[in-house]
């Protein structure tokens, strides 16, 4: 019973990891729409948008709301997304839909994901945080052959509309685990003031330095991820295998996100997010000095990689330097990297495709901001004991 919670986080990580599997829906959509690819690309980043928004309500949510209650609403407003997206074949519906509807729910859905996983469990925390943020992975690596069949089959529309009666499955029967297993409230549900002033910390410094470094990795690796197929195509793949690139990317990301928290208890996370910047870097310049269509599935795989490794390292980070009691409140306020570098980047990338004909320059762009990152994470102080007030 102990674990339940953990699994239930598991579950629904996996079932929001579809969100990494957008870019096999962008040329579908693109053409049963009749949009523009940056259009299209416009409703990824109104979800990271969105998502932020969920991810930073989350905290406040769980002081009024139990996980039970929170986990079967957040996915029906998931599955109402997808089915609005799928029902009305629109831009606006794709908006609405899923940039407002489903991201929101992706954010408070991986926020307590993040937080069930933190709960008092018979594992440490950084292997069930690993644990929970790679099964956002591994729906990323799932569910991209499971879509692009099912487009082969009846098209975009019919893979939204299909998820959505999924998503409201999963939020009944995530509910209904929560409930058996009646978890203890987390640590620090009930710590902090109200929402708007949860938005500055006691240690500026670190959080500054920890949100700008998540600014950089995100817009960086979001260029990329979220134009994944495209981009392989673009430097050579044929167009049937390209759900290839985001099932690669996304199974790399699994195995990095599972090692990365625990390889944090090794060498501190202030290394390992300066290694996860290098590692966005390197083969994301490697690709546009070197533009073949092997290189650029194997630099997305890497920048895959290392945004796992992100998903697992932050949080277990933000522990390091605030405690376990403060990672919700926190990471909640750093999730707002997460929502500009999700309106910027798929967005810009979709706006130089559109410019460029091509992904060179936004590969470029890309990588430049992960060098800076790299800079920007090197002035984290070494990880002290946190203070008891955060």
């Amino acid at each position: 019973m102990r674990l339940l919670p953990l699994i239930v986080a598991i579950i629904a990580n996996f079932s929001m990891g579809s969100f990494f599997a957008w870019s096999v829906l962008v040329g579908p959509l693109e053409q049963a729409i009749g949009a523009t690819r940056s259009d299209i690309s416009l409703a990824y980043s109104v979800a990271f948008i969105t998502m932020t928004l969920g991810m930073f309500v989350t905290h406040s949510l769980l002081r009024i709301a139990s996980l039970t209650y929170l986990l079967f609403i957040v996915f029906t407003i998931a599955g109402a997304g997808m089915a609005i997206s799928g029902y009305f074949e629109a831009l606006w519906s794709l908006l609405l839909g899923y940039g407002v509807l489903f991201g929101f729910a992706v954010g408070v859905a991986y926020f307590l994901a993040m937080t069930a996983a933190s709960l008092e469990l018979p594992v440490r925390s950084s292997i069930a945080l690993s644990m929970s943020m790679s099964a956002f992975a591994g729906g990323g690596l799932v569910w991209p052959p499971i879509f692009a069949a099912i487009i082969d089959w009846q098209g975009p529309h019919a893979v939204l509309l299909l998820f959505a009666a999924y998503l409201i499955v999963i939020g009944f029967v995530g509910g209904l685990l929560m409930h058996v297993a009646r978890p203890t409230a987390h640590a620090g549900t009930n710590e902090g003031g109200g929402l708007f002033s949860e938005i500055l910390t006691q240690t500026p410094r670190i959080f500054i330095l920890l949100w700008a470094g998540f600014i950089c990795i995100g817009f960086a690796a979001l260029m990329s991820i979220g134009h994944a197929a495209g981009i392989v195509i673009n430097y050579g793949f044929s167009a049937d295998q390209a759900y290839l690139a985001p099932m690669l990317n996304n199974l790399v990301y699994i195995c990095c996100a599972l090692s990365a928290g625990i390889i944090c208890d090794w060498l501190t996370g202030r290394r390992v997010l300066i290694g996860i910047a290098m590692l966005t870097a390197i083969p994301l310049l490697t690709l546009y000095f070197v533009p073949t269509a092997t290189v650029s599935i194997l630099a997305l795989a890497v920048v895959g990689g290392a945004f796992g490794a992100s998903a697992s390292a932050y949080p277990v980070t933000v522990t390091g330097y605030y405690g376990v009691s403060g990672l919700p409140r926190v990471y909640g306020r750093l999730s707002s990297a997460f929502g500009i570098s999700g309106l910027l980047g798929p967005s810009a990338a979709g706006v130089l495709y559109d410019w460029q004909g091509g992904y060179e320059l936004a590969v470029l762009i890309a990588g430049i901001l992960a060098v800076i990152g790299v800079v920007v994470l090197w002035f984290l102080p070494k990880i002290k004991p946190p203070s008891t007030a955060v």
